[in-house]
């Protein structure tokens, strides 16, 4: 008889362990311009995020999801969407341009101005947004050890297309536990979404 409770206190034990509370949360490091303020610039083009791994539904959620926060915040603030700054772009013949322009801004992260105010001119937009993924952990919960996490850091910059200027650049950090030890990672998307609204309630506008 003692062998057995012994083995159902243990049983009770390793089921509290394996068990709890489902973690979702976000850290924010965001940074504004002193110059930029409301009526700073009255256009903006939003392109889609980089670097994702998400389907193209998603993507478009994520994108969506910014430019109502931004409307909601600046109702007056002229939005261009990704779709028609890419056709615009197309029609300018500036798709290698902008290619360019944006990978040596995020692995420089210093934006060349000449290329900008001609991108710039061909949207007839203020500054351009651009969001990307900068990096993915996960990993699959241990049985009695550690949780199912997932962890994703998303940036979104705007840069004014004038005076190739950072307006305001935003960093956030979205983490995702499962509320078990045995659960694997939870989807990418729940992670970002987090860092997403983070940075949503947050807006500069």
């Amino acid at each position: 008889m003692k062998c057995v409770r012994v083995a159902g206190v243990l049983a009770i034990v390793i089921g509290l362990v394996a068990t709890g509370c489902s973690i979702k949360r976000a850290t924010l490091n965001q940074f504004v311009d002193p110059s930029f303020g409301p009526g700073t610039i009255s256009s903006v083009a939003v392109f889609p995020i980089k670097n994702t791994r998400l389907a193209p539904s998603e993507a478009q959620q994520i994108n969506r999801k910014i430019s109502q926060a931004i409307h909601a915040r600046s109702p007056g603030l002229e939005i261009m969407s990704s779709a028609e700054a890419t056709r615009k772009l197309n029609s300018a013949g500036l798709v290698e341009t902008w290619a360019n322009f944006i990978d040596d801004y995020v692995t420089g992260g210093i934006p060349n101005a000449t290329d900008l105010r001609t991108i710039g001119r061909a949207l007839g937009v203020d500054a351009i947004m651009q969001g990307e993924i900068v990096s993915v952990q996960q990993r699959d919960g241990a049985y009695g050890y550690t949780r199912g996490s997932t962890r994703v850091t998303v940036r979104f910059s705007m840069l004014g297309t004038k005076d190739a200027k950072l307006l305001w650049e935003s960093s956030s950090d979205g983490i995702r536990a499962t509320a078990t030890t045995m659960d694997v990672a939870p989807p990418v998307i729940e992670a970002i979404t987090l860092a997403v609204d983070k940075i949503c309630e947050n807006l500069p506008f």
